[in-house]
């Protein structure tokens, strides 16, 4: 009886396992991420963007330190153009594009940034322009022109991007976890 526990045990510990990696591969495509920004901490970041078919379309970056501190929001009026291509930022500080690169960058194979070297525009409603773009050596450039201050903040630093979870995959699992949390207390008053 024990080695017959110990043997369905195993198999729901691999179900479990291969259902968690397709939806950990479901949320690898389109759909939101998260992103951040830090140079060490004089300028940091958060925010959430939208991808959709290898471009965000739509988003927010709040700055909680440094000389842009604020709230700005993804600039999609001016749209978005594949790599090599570019726009300029309504303000013409700042090249963009919106391309987000959740496989390989074609600009930048080599370390694979997930962002190119003209990245995503974020503008706010006094018109304060941000620029997040990716660099050849993997590193994330961080500029900004705040009341009228050109290029305030220039960081250099880290940048991430990880699949925000979906709410049917979050109550998936939570499902899933429910009748494991049953066999393993089962299992426990049995021994």
């Amino acid at each position: 009886m024990f080695k017959n526990q110990i043997y369905k045990m195993k198999n729901l510990k691999i179900t479990l396992m291969a259902i968690i990696l397709a939806l950990g591969i479901k949320a690898q495509a389109d759909g939101l991420y998260d992103i951040t920004f830090s140079d060490g901490g004089a300028n940091v970041g958060f925010g959430q963007i939208n991808v959709q078919s290898g471009f965000a379309i739509g988003g927010y970056f709040n700055v909680t330190s440094g000389a842009a501190l604020g709230s700005f929001s993804l600039y999609t009026a001016g749209g978005s153009v594949a790599f090599p291509g570019f726009l300029p930022s309504p303000g013409n500080n700042f090249n963009y594009n919106n391309a987000v690169y959740l496989t390989l960058n074609p600009e930048f194979p080599a370390t694979n940034p997930f962002l190119d070297g003209s990245g995503l525009l974020f503008t706010d409603l006094t018109g304060n322009e941000i620029n997040l773009w990716g660099n050849a050596d993997g590193s994330y450039t961080f500029y900004g022109v705040i009341n009228g201050i050109q290029y305030n903040p220039q960081a250099i630093g880290v940048s991430t991007i990880t699949p925000v979870p979906e709410p049917a995959s979050l109550a998936a699992i939570t499902f899933l976890l429910i009748p494991v949390g049953a066999f393993v207390r089962k299992f426990k008053f049995q021994s």
